[in-house]
């Protein structure tokens, strides 16, 4: 067994938790809660929690760097993307839902 030094890469961890919470649509709000916290502290005391504006601008700078890398990606091929959204009120609940299609058409 060998132990070897381990320094906390704070921008990686966080960019880390942004991508926890889009990919299972946590709240933002889970980085002020009490455990989440005590969490973080007990598995690592160097990691600052930043709040939970700092982790949505986290987020969308995340989203900006994915759009711009489809855009370019995009603009390379020559391909045509068509996009339909629809709304509506289920009928049994009270509650608004929101579809969004996307048709890649490519030179194939």
């Amino acid at each position: 067994m060998t132990l070897t030094s381990h320094q906390l890469d704070q921008e990686s961890v966080r960019k880390d938790l942004a991508m926890m919470i889009v990919l299972h649509e946590y709240p933002l709000s889970m980085v002020d809660h009490y455990g989440f916290r005590k969490f973080c502290n007990n598995m690592q005391p160097l990691f600052k929690i930043v709040s939970r504006n700092t982790i949505k601008k986290d987020i969308f700078k995340m989203y900006n760097v994915e759009k711009e890398k489809t855009m370019k990606l995009l603009n390379k091929n020559r391909s045509r993307i068509a996009i339909t959204s629809d709304l509506w009120t289920a009928s049994n609940q009270n509650k608004g839902y929101m579809t969004i299609t996307t048709h890649f058409i490519d030179n194939n």
